[in-house]
């Protein structure tokens, strides 16, 4: 058997991001990740059904809406 070396998502701040991976580093469900996206808050890649997300991409968006 061939050795695959395992990437962790939070290493590689460049790799996009499923839905499951981005709920899980906003501490938010995916559910609350579809409503941002349907509402154009958060940006996301769409390759066929699978939806990808870029966290540099993310955090930007986020970031309009600090307090401070």
């Amino acid at each position: 058997m061939k050795d695959t070396p395992i990437i962790s998502v939070r290493s590689e701040p460049d790799a996009l991001l499923t839905k499951r991976h981005l709920a899980t580093r906003l501490n938010r469900s995916g559910r609350w990740i579809e409503f941002r996206v349907a509402d154009g808050t958060l940006p996301a890649i769409k390759l066929g059904r699978t939806i990808l997300f870029s966290w540099p991409d993310v955090l930007q968006a986020l970031s309009k809406f600090r307090v401070n």
